[in-house]
């Protein structure tokens, strides 16, 4: 029972990786979007590439529960190469994310003064 847990909870993992990163990166098309109709910067090229860690932390877990690697010190070099991609890839999509909500709300106050 345990190693059919431990398979569902990999594919979840990975699955929600890449779905979290997919909504990234329609975030980031969204972003160009504004950026051509405004004429305005918003920062859309970070989002589009801040959530590649997402992507390679869901590979990198997709290396871990192969079969491939069957070294127990290799796995853990790999989770936490993993687990260290996917705080940097967070952090700069908070930042972009970030960027993006400010130049809205500049959009959103030029709107009220008009």
């Amino acid at each position: 029972m345990e190693p059919i847990l431990q398979l569902y909870n990999s594919i979840a993992l990975v699955l929600s990786g890449i779905f979290f990163w997919a909504g990234f990166l329609i975030f980031g098309f969204i972003a160009k979007r504004y950026s051509k109709v405004f004429n305005k910067n918003t920062f859309y090229t970070l989002l589009l590439i801040a959530p590649s860690g997402i992507l390679i932390y869901s590979i990198l877990l997709i290396l871990k529960t192969s079969l491939i690697i069957k070294d127990v010190k290799m796995n853990d070099i790999i989770l936490i190469i993993a687990y260290l991609f996917f705080v940097i890839s967070s952090i700069l999509c908070f930042i972009s994310v970030f960027k993006f909500n400010k130049i809205l709300n500049e959009l959103l106050r030029y709107e009220g003064k008009r």
